[in-house]
């Protein structure tokens, strides 16, 4: 946990608020007693809710985390082990929707609103601390991350999506109302969410340079880039993006271009951060492959769960 605080760039306990206030019951949050794995039905969605006796006691975090297709809410904590995290941790309460038809799948028209509604629905039972609202989800999930970036930008405070382009208002030159930290996690075997360069936007290659055209970290955006050819992304030898902006900084946070997993972190003028760990496996959490149809091995060492904590911890609004 040291070396992944360190990673992060910033201590574990560096934004835990210690306000006392009281909790309230909502609509649909019915239990307000602390629990590992609390249970609520809302407008037909599932929701598993951790809520420690700290963040009864105390202004905690939240953390929305949101399945994938075929998936549930138990399911994708046993990808992301957010909640185990989350309460090994302290500081957030951690949200799990779960869509109840068979087979599960998200309904924008239908399911978005209906998430929003419960994730205000928290903010408000457990009296979270308003700066540290954040979201994430896989595949499905990672697409509901993208949407909610660009239309409740004033809320989330930074987000993960994972193994998910993205599709709403970067792309389309609009970006979101205020630029969300992100850390963007994908993988380049993925046979569902293409990592190269396809004469369709939807790539992983075109979301990254997409949001950093919108960030001001990128001189041209996708559809004005040169990619290489083979469709991925044209670097130097430091692994820096060719048209990167000349005051937008670099690092390497971990790994390589030529490794299992390559981690880097570009930061604007303006102090705006956007991440992208970029992994050698397929639709999987890179530390988590659970296909049972191509078997494969984990391709970074460290908790991918506890990374994504560690990002919402370095990245309160502001």
């Amino acid at each position: 946990m040291i070396a992944l605080c360190s990673l992060a760039g910033a201590g574990c306990d560096s934004s835990a608020s210690h306000a006392p206030r009281a909790v309230q019951t909502t609509r649909c949050i019915t239990d307000v007693s602390a629990s590992s794995r609390h249970h609520f039905e809302c407008d037909g969605v599932a929701f598993k809710v951790l809520l420690t006796q700290q963040c009864i006691e105390t202004a905690c975090g939240l953390v929305v985390d949101v399945h994938g297709w075929l998936s549930s809410a138990d399911e994708q904590e046993r990808r992301s082990n957010l909640a185990r995290v989350a309460e090994e941790t302290g500081g957030y309460i951690v949200v799990q929707p779960g869509e109840l038809s068979t087979p599960a799948s998200w309904d924008p028209a239908v399911h978005y609103d209906i998430i929003f509604d419960f994730m205000q629905q928290a903010m408000t039972a457990f009296a979270v601390d308003r700066n540290r609202v954040h979201f994430t989800g896989f595949s499905q999930g990672g697409q509901m991350t993208w949407k909610f970036i660009c239309d409740h930008a004033d809320i989330i405070a930074s987000a993960v999506p994972v193994s998910a382009p993205e599709v709403y208002c970067f792309l389309n030159g609009s970006g979101p109302a205020r630029s969300v930290p992100l850390l963007y996690i994908s993988g380049t075997a993925d046979v569902l969410v293409r990592y190269y360069h396809t004469d369709k936007p939807l790539s992983v290659v075109d979301s990254v340079l997409g949001v950093m055209y919108d960030y001001g970290m990128s001189t041209v955006d996708a559809r004005a880039y040169d990619f290489s050819d083979r469709g991925d992304l044209v670097l130097d030898e430091s692994g820096k993006i060719v048209v990167a902006a000349d005051d937008a900084a670099f690092e390497i946070v971990q790994g390589g271009p030529q490794l299992s997993y390559f981690w880097t972190r570009y930061t604007a003028a303006d102090g705006v951060v956007f991440e992208h760990l970029r992994h050698s496996n397929g639709h999987v959490y890179p530390d988590n492959p659970d296909s049972t149809v191509i078997p494969e091995d984990p391709a970074v060492w460290f908790p991918v769960g506890e990374a994504i904590l560690q990002f919402f911890i370095a990245h309160p609004r502001t």
